[in-house]
């Protein structure tokens, strides 16, 4: 294909976010050239304008996450009558979103807008295998390119000369649409701040438990919905332990490992929900570190035994950041992005 692969993105993601990010502009930066992204919807942070325009010279359309609904179908149905090869991104099983979830009220009318957009698509495009299962029925491609951690902005900080007997720092890391995900471990923090007092110390950073008295007894740090921000502030942190858990529904089931990566290439030793997102091969062993099920006193255990052994925090680091660098990092394997979107503009 001579000059680059032209690709229009429709996204009501901002382009710092990390759903932005993750899936798009951090990979074609990263491919120099190779892929130019035209964005078709710009966004001062409240009103979006649209761009039909956008697709008229692309070589692909891609329709990202929550796009599709009643005032954008009509974009939709443009690309279908442009005869555009056309690509629904989506990283989340949002047909299986909680009731209880904060988004679920605004995304519930827009379902049918979604499920028609991944039936006549030529490709859906997934970031984990349990999501592809979802979309297993479409008659469509469904295509599993994984999340890739960036190490120009994950990478392993450097601590200054500490005391021996400093605190262990445990540090939860998520957006606030994680509540009842960190609410399911609040029992096994507080069992760790009455076992080791003064020798850790817990922030939450992003999200905080419902439980006050355990609020009181933590650090905070506020969610910030900038990528590049949320990774120097994680890095300032400087977590001994990073913790991931998840409630086990369908929803979560499906979401990607991002947060194992984002901690691996910080050199953080992590704690990970027992699920298929940080499991390995066929529900196995952490590749990243150690998994613990929904019992909080497994995540007691789990944490303590992290808090008492430091050598064992330097392995699990050490083998999950290269593994996450390996496997997982930008600079390597941003090609399967390339490789993705040029099939598809070749009708495979």
């Amino acid at each position: 294909m001579a000059g680059p692969l032209t690709v229009a993105v429709y996204s009501l993601e901002l382009g710092h976010y990390a759903c932005a990010r993750l899936r798009f502009l951090d990979p074609a930066r990263a491919l120099r050239g190779r892929l130019r992204l035209v964005w078709g919807a710009k966004s001062d942070g409240r009103n979006y304008a649209l761009d039909p325009g956008a697709m008229d010279a692309a070589d692909v359309v891609v329709f990202q996450r929550v796009f599709p609904m009643p005032e954008t179908w009509p974009l939709v149905e443009r690309a279908f009558g442009l005869g555009k090869p056309v690509v629904y991104e989506v990283d989340d099983h949002f047909e299986a979103m909680p009731p209880d979830h904060p988004m679920a009220p605004r995304l519930a009318p827009a379902a049918a807008h979604r499920r028609e957009l991944a039936m006549r698509a030529q490709a859906v495009c997934v970031s984990t295998p349990e999501l592809a299962r979802v979309f297993s029925h479409v008659p469509g491609r469904v295509a599993v390119v994984p999340n890739l951690v960036d190490e120009a902005i994950f990478f392993p900080f450097s601590r200054s000369p500490e005391p021996a007997d400093r605190a262990v720092r445990i540090v939860y890391a998520g957006s606030p649409t994680h509540s009842s995900d960190l609410d399911m471990i609040a029992p096994a923090l507080t069992g760790i701040l009455d076992r080791f007092g003064h020798a850790v110390e817990l922030f939450f950073f992003g999200c905080g438990p419902k439980d006050p008295g355990l609020a009181d007894r933590a650090g905070r740090l506020d969610f910030t919905d900038d990528y590049t921000a949320y990774a120097r502030s994680l890095s300032r942190l400087a977590p001994d332990i990073g913790l991931a858990p998840l409630r086990d529904t369908p929803f979560n089931r499906a979401k990607s490992n991002i947060k194992a990566l984002e901690y691996a290439a910080l050199g953080v030793a992590g704690v990970y929900a027992d699920l298929p997102p940080y499991q390995g091969p066929g529900g196995g062993p952490g590749p990243f570190g150690p998994l613990a099920g929904p019992d909080p006193d497994q995540w007691e255990k789990t944490i303590a035994a992290l808090v008492t052994d430091a050598a064992l925090r330097r392995r699990i680091a050490a083998r999950a950041r290269g593994l996450a660098v390996a496997e997982y990092g930008l600079s390597r394997h941003a090609r399967t992005y390339l490789d993705f979107y040029e099939d598809v503009a070749r009708g495979r």
